[in-house]
């Protein structure tokens, strides 16, 4: 038995080790372009900061890929096993099911203690730490918050073009006002303007050289109904960051330490705290922990998987791993969209895909135990 189950172990390591990898790879990516790429996208910027901030993703995107790495593992395992008729020679030696699994089951609880690990203690220090980057960022050199030759909507309210930039020094200026609907209201041309940033206020200051001004009507889509305004030698133009860089964001609970969460819900510093927003914090909490049983949960339901799947290409565990977890964390993104509203349990509806999912593993595992008896 002991030989049995340090290839079980092994071959699980393995493939879960493998899976985790390849989806981590893809996830951190996919989030680096959405987070870094889309924000502050310069060529200026240098490639070991890049680098760095990439790096503290990593243990965000673990909360994820191990819960489906292990699931991914379990049902190549199980189902390559299944299908080289591994599993029928174990059951003529008179081993069960059930006793096979377990060195694979206490794997599961393992990689979950890494999971709570990692979503209470590593993910909040390292989202903190990207969050304190690109407050520095946006601090120490605001000109990395604009590209040239693109268009840019980052800045609520604006739409700014720029044919160059060295440094702070910009050419070939084109600012739209507009509202809420993306409408134009008034144009700005220069031939020149600079850039400073107002570390106290939060804000990006534009000073444009030779300005010249058109305005519209109420009708800002209506092109007829422009017409010539001011013009100034310099003018500046002021524009808030507090949406890019507000260092209120290392307060969100999203990216608090999980003590520090426990504190702020359980000994409030006023003695007091509001109820609406203890809900999103236990509602926090909760996902966390829940989060954490994630791989044991997934690893009970992808064992009895495999061996029904019966096949060794990785496409079809990865295919059925895919609708697994999409059923597993539907529910937890209803638990995240209901969490100011404590009426309806937010904290105890994060539950609920491991309870429904361990029930439906525990019985799939008897019954496949059952058919090979």
């Amino acid at each position: 038995m002991t030989i049995l189950y340090r290839y079980l172990t092994n071959q699980m390591m393995a493939a879960t080790a493998g899976a985790v990898a390849v989806l981590s790879l893809v996830i951190v990516l996919g989030n680096a372009f959405k987070q870094i790429f889309e924000l502050l996208v310069n060529d200026e910027m240098p490639m070991s900061l890049i680098f760095k901030m990439v790096g503290l993703l990593i243990p965000q995107a673990l909360t994820f890929t191990m819960p489906w790495g292990i699931l991914v593992a379990a049902l190549i395992v199980f189902g390559r096993m299944s299908q080289d008729l591994e599993l029928q020679a174990i059951r003529s030696a008179g081993i069960g099911l059930i006793p096979l699994v377990a060195p694979v089951i206490l794997f599961g609880l393992f990689v979950s203690g890494i999971c709570f690990y990692n979503n209470a203690v590593i993910v909040p220090l390292t989202l903190q730490k990207f969050h304190s980057i690109l407050l520095d960022i946006g601090r120490d050199n605001p000109a990395f918050l604009i590209r040239a030759g693109e268009p840019m909507d980052r800045f609520p309210g604006y739409r700014i073009y720029v044919g160059e930039k060295r440094g702070t020094d910009l050419t070939d200026i084109h600012i739209w006002e507009v509202d809420g609907n993306g409408v134009p209201r008034r144009n700005i041309r220069a031939e020149r303007g600079t850039i400073s940033a107002d570390l106290d206020d939060l804000s990006l200051t534009i000073t444009l050289q030779k300005a010249r001004q058109e305005e519209r009507g109420e009708n800002g889509a209506d092109l007829n109904s422009i017409r010539a305004g001011l013009s100034a030698d310099q003018l500046p133009l002021k524009i808030s960051l507090k949406n890019l860089i507000n260092p209120d964001d290392l307060k969100d609970i999203r990216i608090a330490a999980m003590g520090d969460l426990v504190s702020r819900v359980f000994s409030p510093m006023e003695g007091y705290i509001d109820p609406k927003q203890v809900y999103p914090m236990l509602t926090e909490m909760q996902k966390r922990i829940s989060f954490a049983l994630a791989p044991f949960t997934l690893l009970l339901v992808g064992i009895p998987l495999g061996i029904r799947v019966q096949r060794k290409e990785t496409s079809i565990g990865v295919v059925i791993s895919f609708f697994v977890v999409m059923a597993y964390y539907a529910l937890i993104l209803l638990a995240e969209g209901l969490k100011n509203r404590g009426g309806a349990y937010p904290e105890l509806i994060v539950w609920l895909p491991n309870l429904g999912l361990q029930v439906l593993g525990f019985f799939l595992l008897w019954r496949a135990n059952f058919q090979q008896t």
